[in-house]
């Protein structure tokens, strides 16, 4: 696995773009009048969840980078597919935690893991992230990379700020370029332009 960071200013425009065609408030709808007593939450959530998405990052006809949403993607190596978030908080900081799952270990989590940038379960399926970050900025993303050798199949993101489960990103990898083989050539036989 290959991780990269995915700063602030890369993605600055996709939440001023939500926010604004949101009009900056929640995607739920509040209910006019008190909730019935069963329905009071008895501790108040810090985090309140305006979008959550999963997909390939690429970018629009002006180079500026997107997030195609998706579910379902090939194995095309340094591909780059992720999340992010775009949350209201009246903290100054909050801590995210991502928690990703491959259906089988791979050979390697890449130089990440040596690197401290993320911890590896004990049966070595699943890279935990775990950042402080500040609020200002209102989202917390993540990217992460095919390379060569990484499992394909059902894979999961699971992404928590200050303990609160916000999503559950649950995708597959399909097979791509990668792992497609070329057909061998019998011996003797010539390969490319006969003329």
């Amino acid at each position: 696995m290959r991780f990269h960071r995915f700063g602030p200013n890369a993605c600055f425009f996709v939440a001023a773009a939500l926010l604004a065609a949101s009009g900056g408030s929640p995607v739920a709808a509040q209910e006019s009048g008190p909730p019935p007593k069963s329905q009071i939450s008895p501790v108040p959530l810090a985090v309140e969840v305006v979008s959550a998405q999963f997909g390939v990052f690429g970018a629009d006809s002006s180079g500026r980078r997107i997030l195609l949403e998706t579910a379902r993607f090939p194995a095309i190596v340094s591909a780059p597919y992720g999340w992010y978030i775009i949350f209201k908080t009246s903290k100054p900081t909050v801590v995210w935690r991502e928690e990703f799952e491959l259906p089988v270990e791979p050979p390697t989590w890449g130089p990440g893991e040596a690197m401290g940038i993320f911890t590896i379960s004990p049966d070595r399926r699943t890279a935990v992230t775990e950042r402080i970050i500040p609020t200002r900025v209102g989202f917390v993303a993540n990217e992460w990379r095919y390379a060569p050798g990484d499992p394909i199949g059902a894979h999961a993101m699971r992404v928590y700020i200050d303990g609160q489960l916000i999503k559950e990103f649950k995708f597959e990898i399909e097979e791509g370029p990668a792992q497609q083989r070329r057909p061998r050539n019998p011996p003797g036989e010539r390969v490319g332009p006969t003329t």
